[in-house]
């Protein structure tokens, strides 16, 4: 693995941390309030879903993971309605669910740049 796919790699890993542990924060009804969570869940699921797709170079892999972070979406979402006693919060889930199609989608297009960009550089004119 290159050093900027481990960097990369090892960002998303930290991101997934924090994520975990800010499921079991209590302290965030001020973003409920404000309705500004809305925009942290669609920016943060967009981030890790997006970030797979530039790591790995299998495209399976790289999806599979992509797509593995719905689950985990749901997941927090229920670890956090649990211990903030908000309870399952459907708009949060669907708000992270935006954000993943939304990576997903950023990142198919950065990798077929990628590979029209590689197929142009190996043609060589007669």
């Amino acid at each position: 693995m290159k050093p900027y796919h481990s960097r990369l790699l090892s960002f998303w890993l930290l991101l997934l941390a924090i994520l975990f542990l800010a499921s079991f924060l209590t302290a965030t009804a001020i973003f409920h309030v404000l309705n500004i969570d809305v925009i942290f869940h669609i920016l943060l699921y967009s981030t890790l879903s997006f970030l797979p797709m530039l790591i790995f170079r299998k495209r399976k892999t790289a999806f599979l993971l992509s797509l593995a972070v719905a689950p985990l979406s749901f997941f927090f979402e229920f670890l956090h309605g649990q211990e903030s006693g908000w309870g399952f919060e459907w708009f949060d889930a669907f708000a992270n669910n935006i954000g993943i199609m939304a990576g997903i989608t950023v990142g198919l297009f950065v990798r077929l740049k990628k590979h029209f960009e590689n197929e142009s550089a190996n043609i060589h004119p007669l």
